[in-house]
């Protein structure tokens, strides 16, 4: 880990610095570096708190700073508890959930589980966001009902296209029904039944991805969490540890090619930098690219375009125009993003080059498409509701006949039994 000060850097720096100092440390079993001059730890449990690392953090800030105040103590030792909590209950989740959907008979690919545990030597150290399945389609209303009947309520997933249950103490299960990658070519990559997956021990439905797939199922995620301004320290942190986990035996070589394909290649360099900048010893390297992608987790929603173009060249469409919680941009910039200037419609309609009054069919032809994806993500939801509507109704009319026969057999043994006693 390399400490940096800038000259003339905020206050918000230091603490920043200081916390991935401390981060490194307990990662890598080393003592916490005690620094001269005294920190927030305020702001420390603010920024830990938002990148999801708290339970790390706090483990290093036991017995290092004495100037704690004891409210900050107390809401530290809250959060760890808190996390420690979540992981047990994500675990019990997680085992009815798949078997749930054995007992349904329902295929489902494993993409993300609890077993970040594995990948930190301990334990506590992991953290879980949310449990993720790839399941048919024609499933979605069966897991609708089971996860209904087990008091998980329906929310919005707001960050992909998937169905996502929650359930008190923050327990979030997303279910989708195509892998939440948007490239196209990472998107064809993992198209196809989830039967093709290796099959998880002790299980006849459930599957799972092979380490090449979950490499490149994690360089995914984390692109679609660059694109919509929500990359954190704790997936820079996972991703260091789930390949130091894979060690020199494995064959990069095979993602590496649908990596370098989807044009994502600079993408995991420059992460795979920024992570040895924060959480190895004696490396030294070009940092230029890492520390503007750093300065972009840290300052989170300020956009850098000449990063964007030099990390993800093939994104930039949804770099620009992925849905983000902007209300006040967005109604500034309606009229820009309903009708945005010829130049910028050329990057996705060259004719518009040979000729330029086609602009306006152009226009209309992507906003187009934007209206087609609401639509669908409406009617998605509706299909889903109605076709659950169904299910129960027809779970009610087989119950009213099997109660019908119960009766029907009950009346007949009766009068035969009434008949076997008058004879």
């Amino acid at each position: 880990m390399i400490y940096r000060q800038e000259e003339g850097g905020t206050a918000i720096n230091y603490e920043i610095r200081y916390m991935l100092i401390v981060l490194a440390a307990i990662v890598n079993q080393n003592p916490v570096q005690n620094l001269r001059k005294s920190v927030s730890w305020e702001t420390i449990l603010k920024l830990s708190d938002f990148h999801n690392i708290t339970n790390i953090i706090y483990l290093g800030s036991l017995g290092v700073e004495k100037e704690i105040s004891e409210d900050c103590k107390l809401q530290f030792y809250q959060s760890y508890k808190r996390e420690l909590l979540l992981r047990e209950s994500y675990h019990k989740a997680e085992e009815v959930i798949l078997w749930q959907l054995e007992r349904h008979g329902i295929d489902a690919l494993v993409l993300k589980s609890v077993g970040a545990d594995e990948l930190y030597d301990k334990p506590e150290m992991a953290y879980t966001e949310q449990i993720e399945f790839l399941v048919g389609k024609k499933h979605l209303p069966q897991i609708h009902r089971f996860m209904r009947d087990m008091d998980y309520e329906q929310q919005e997933d707001r960050l992909g296209n998937g169905i996502m249950y929650v359930r008190v103490p923050g327990i979030r299960i997303v279910f989708y029904n195509s892998v939440p990658i948007e490239n196209n070519t990472v998107k064809r990559y993992f198209t196809g039944p989830v039967k093709k997956y290796r099959r998880v021990a002790d299980y006849k439905f459930i599957y799972t991805l092979s380490e090449e797939d979950e490499y490149l199922y994690h360089v995914g995620r984390m692109v679609e969490t660059y694109v919509t301004g929500m990359l954190k320290i704790r997936a820079v942190l996972d991703f260091w540890q789930f390949q130091r986990r894979l060690g020199e035996t494995f064959r990069r070589d095979i993602p590496a090619e649908h990596v370098a394909k989807a044009g994502w290649d600079e993408f995991v360099r420059q992460i795979d930098v920024l992570a040895a900048l924060w959480l190895e010893e004696g490396v030294r390297q070009e940092y230029g690219l890492a520390l503007e992608l750093e300065e972009y987790i840290i300052a989170r929603s300020q956009e850098n375009k000449q990063l964007d173009k030099a990390l993800l060249p093939y994104e930039k469409a949804r770099l620009d125009f992925y849905w983000r919680d902007r209300k006040g941009e967005w109604a500034a910039r309606k009229r820009e993003w309903l009708f945005p200037p010829k130049d910028y419609m050329f990057q996705f309609f060259p004719i518009l080059g040979k000729y330029p009054f086609l602009l306006v069919f152009c226009w209309l032809i992507r906003d187009l498409r934007f209206v087609k994806t609401v639509l669908s993500n409406r009617g998605r939801k509706a299909w889903l509701t109605i076709r659950v509507r169904l299910l129960d109704m027809k779970e009610k009319l087989c119950e009213q006949l099997r109660r019908k026969e119960k009766e029907e057999i009950e009346e007949t043994e009766n009068t035969i039994h009434i008949n076997n006693k008058e004879t």
